[in-house]
């Protein structure tokens, strides 16, 4: 299938919300980003993280939630339940497994706790159950910049499926961006907002990334941000050529950049 028009997405790191809103960043298209916690009444603490609301997600540009992750089940299966019902009446797809249709083609999302397992035969079928296959995978690590064996194992398996986009999520830290033949990896996006003081990471990346009518990786932009903690609202960095600058260290593909982005 032909989409109607290019798709642009964007992928935001950590989110945990608690009882504030996330703010709208000047990014650009359909935005995806991993929700820690569940939707329930607090006090939230970080062996239990909970938000009050999702409301504020589709006014961010939020479209789909990914929500397997270390918190998903903070509040039991009475917690899951509740914010699959939160986000589905926020307009936002909850991933798990969503097929989003997006300007003619449907682009799957599909979310993997990596600590749980990895499995080939249900990326493949993800895949087959649209025309794009997004994969986020979340991961259970200190926040060291490069990517444990278990993601580089689960990231093979992702892209051997026919994935493409890949991004990680879980560590709180920043990680290389590269492309891997037509597929674009995101080893990891750090933090966008976060209440509870259980991360001090405040450097992250938004990534952008367009696909033409057919589905396929056009441009991909690294956009830098200094995430929104213990009750800060993210903001786009002030000094993004220092994230610039620590990506190619990391090894990174070459980036032209233009003012707040990083075109790769």
């Amino acid at each position: 299938m032909r989409g109607t028009a290019p798709v642009r997405l964007w992928f935001g790191g950590d989110v945990h919300l608690g009882d504030r809103a996330l703010p709208r960043l000047p990014v650009f298209g359909a935005g995806v980003v991993n929700l820690e916690g569940p939707v329930g009444p607090g006090p939230f603490t970080p062996e239990r993280l909970m938000n009050a609301s999702v409301s504020s997600l589709p006014d961010a540009g939020v479209r789909v939630a990914w929500v397997e992750n270390n918190h998903a089940d903070d509040d039991g299966e009475a917690g899951r339940q509740r914010t699959a019902a939160a986000l589905d009446e926020a307009g936002v797809a909850v991933a798990g497994l969503s097929v989003v249709p997006l300007s003619g083609l449907r682009v799957v999302f599909f979310g993997v706790d990596v600590s749980k397992g990895v499995f080939a035969a249900d990326l493949t079928a993800a895949r087959a159950l649209g025309d794009v296959l997004v994969v986020g995978f979340h991961v259970l690590a200190p926040p060291l910049l490069l990517p444990q064996v278990d993601l580089e194992v689960a990231v093979g398996l992702a892209l051997e499926a026919g994935a493409t986009v890949v991004v990680a999520h879980g560590s709180h830290a920043l990680a290389r961006v590269e492309r891997r033949g037509s597929a674009v990896v995101a080893w990891g996006l750090g933090n966008l907002q976060f209440a509870c003081p259980c991360t001090k990471e405040r450097d992250g990346i938004v990534l952008e990334v367009e696909l033409d009518t057919s589905g396929q990786v056009g441009p991909a932009w690294v956009v830098p941000v200094s995430a929104g903690l213990e009750g800060a609202d993210a903001t786009l960095s002030e000094q993004p050529a220092l994230t610039f600058e620590l990506l190619g260290s990391l090894g990174s593909a070459p980036l032209v950049v233009d003012g707040p982005r990083g075109r790769f």
